[in-house]
């Protein structure tokens, strides 16, 4: 039996302070950046499937290969190193200007099958011109899509709402 590999949603943030040249139109999806994640496992990582841009311009990023690191909180001792002092093969694949916030498991892929996952999302529409449509939109019609594939083990209970509950969006 192949092994099954976790699949998430994971969750950037914007890695400093909001800045006061951000337009007056941005929306509160330009506040975190979704991405969905296959786990290997703690010490390899994980593999990211997201669109990177603006509303203008999104594109299909090439899978990359990132470690996703829980950010620390104020009762756990600082991690080694904060994210101003990452390596750039730390931050590698990560969206610039943004910092791992959370991930949200949502089910399992078989190994064997892992390739599919790359040939559907590919298949995801990218809408560009729209400031209400983002990486959400994006991360949620891809698991939409995964739900129905043969492989693709996606609890039933996922659903946007949870998601965002579990990431800990507002």
């Amino acid at each position: 039996m192949p092994p099954f590999y976790e699949l998430a949603v994971a969750r950037f943030v914007r890695a400093g302070p909001p800045s006061s040249s951000s337009p007056s139109t941005s929306s509160p999806q330009d506040s975190s950046h979704w991405a969905i994640a296959v786990t290997f496992s703690s010490a390899s990582g994980s593999l990211l499937y997201q669109i990177l841009g603006t509303h203008s311009d999104y594109t299909l990023a090439a899978p990359a290969s990132v470690t996703l690191s829980p950010p620390s909180s104020p009762k756990s001792p600082p991690s080694p190193k904060p994210p101003s002092q990452q390596s750039p093969q730390d931050s590698q694949g990560i969206p610039p200007g943004y910092r791992y916030a959370a991930k949200a498991p949502i089910g399992y892929v078989d190994a064997d099958i892992l390739h599919v996952l790359h040939s559907t999302l590919t298949t995801i529409p990218i809408v560009r011109g729209d400031p209400t449509w983002g990486t959400r939109n994006w991360v949620l019609d891809g698991v939409g899509e995964l739900k129905k594939l043969d492989g693709f083990f996606v609890e039933k209970h996922v659903c946007a709402q949870w998601i965002s509950d579990k990431l800990g969006e507002k």
